[in-house]
């Protein structure tokens, strides 16, 4: 195209020229005539055309949509931007000994997300309602986690082999619990042979004994809690493990087998206690309460 016109600019400037030369004048005044009425003419180059990039998007299903509409394609082709693709960018700098050394970004270099049946194993940094508990490793949806828990940082991904090694992490806690609870057991027991109960019971002694304000009747002033109850085991066995939350009281009955109503002691007696020590422990003990 731009060579046509080079030549079509070129082709006329040499038709003036012979037309300007073929015309001879009678006299020297017609001569001044037509030197006055022509003017040289110079060579003008054609303006540049301006070239526009053959990119056009393609059709298919749902065309146009937000991401290739037309406005969106003008776009990109005039500014250039969003019509490359990017490539794995590396990190560059200068060794001691020159030389340089390359380093991958950390987006790579980090284990694949562990997924299943569409959805990706996340380990939670906060708690979430509806969602998960701080230090979780639950599944979610690709969306729910780059929407909500990725942006706010209250969650992140985590390999197999981190789950691996947190699960080897928690099977030794759980031994050295389930441990700790076999000797707080063991504690008790001996505490019930050094004060043996004649009872009915399977319980064969006294454990604990607790000291309360009562009234003529026997009632007590206050009463005791369950709290209060492992708060005294706690200070009986104080090499006993009372820690964790399956460390409670699960039941209270007075010697005749009858439960206590919402396990808060009332009148003077002994008491039939049993609790959970964790991981699958349970010690039974009597408790007696007397009068200061």
């Amino acid at each position: 195209m731009l060579v046509k016109l080079q030549l079509a600019a070129v082709v006329a400037a040499l038709m003036l020229h012979q037309v300007s030369s073929s015309s001879s004048a009678p006299s020297s005044s017609s001569k001044k005539t037509a030197a006055s009425s022509y003017a040289p003419v110079g060579f003008v180059p054609p303006a540049s055309p301006t070239v526009v990039s053959s990119f056009r998007p393609k059709q298919q299903s749902g065309w146009p949509s937000a991401a290739n509409h037309p406005a969106r394609v003008r776009s990109q082709i005039a500014s250039g931007y969003g019509t490359y693709r990017s490539v794995e960018s590396q990190l560059f700098g200068r060794k001691k000994g020159g030389g340089v050394k390359t380093k991958k970004s950390s987006a790579t270099s980090t284990s694949a997300p562990v997924t299943r049946n569409g959805k990706i194993q996340i380990k939670m940094l906060e708690t979430v309602p509806r969602i998960g508990q701080a230090g979780d490793i639950i599944f979610v949806s690709s969306a729910v986690f780059q929407n909500q828990l990725q942006r706010q940082q209250k969650a992140r991904l985590i390999s197999a082999e981190e789950v691996a090694q947190i699960e080897k992490e928690k099977e030794a806690d759980n031994q050295a619990q389930l441990e700790a609870a076999k000797a707080t057991k063991q504690m008790i027991d001996d505490a019930m042979e050094a004060k043996p109960h004649d009872n009915e019971h399977s319980v064969c002694g006294i454990a604990l004994e607790m000291k309360r304000r009562a009234g003529p009747e026997g009632s007590l002033f206050g009463g005791i809690s369950p709290k209060m109850v492992m708060d005294a085991l706690a200070l009986t066995f104080p090499e006993g493990s009372w820690d964790g939350k399956q460390v409670k009281l699960t039941s209270v009955k007075d010697m005749d087998g009858q439960d206590v109503k919402k396990k808060d002691i009332k009148h003077l007696g002994d008491y039939l206690m049993s609790v959970s020590l964790g991981r699958d422990v349970e010690a039974s003990f009597i408790l007696s309460v007397s009068a200061e």
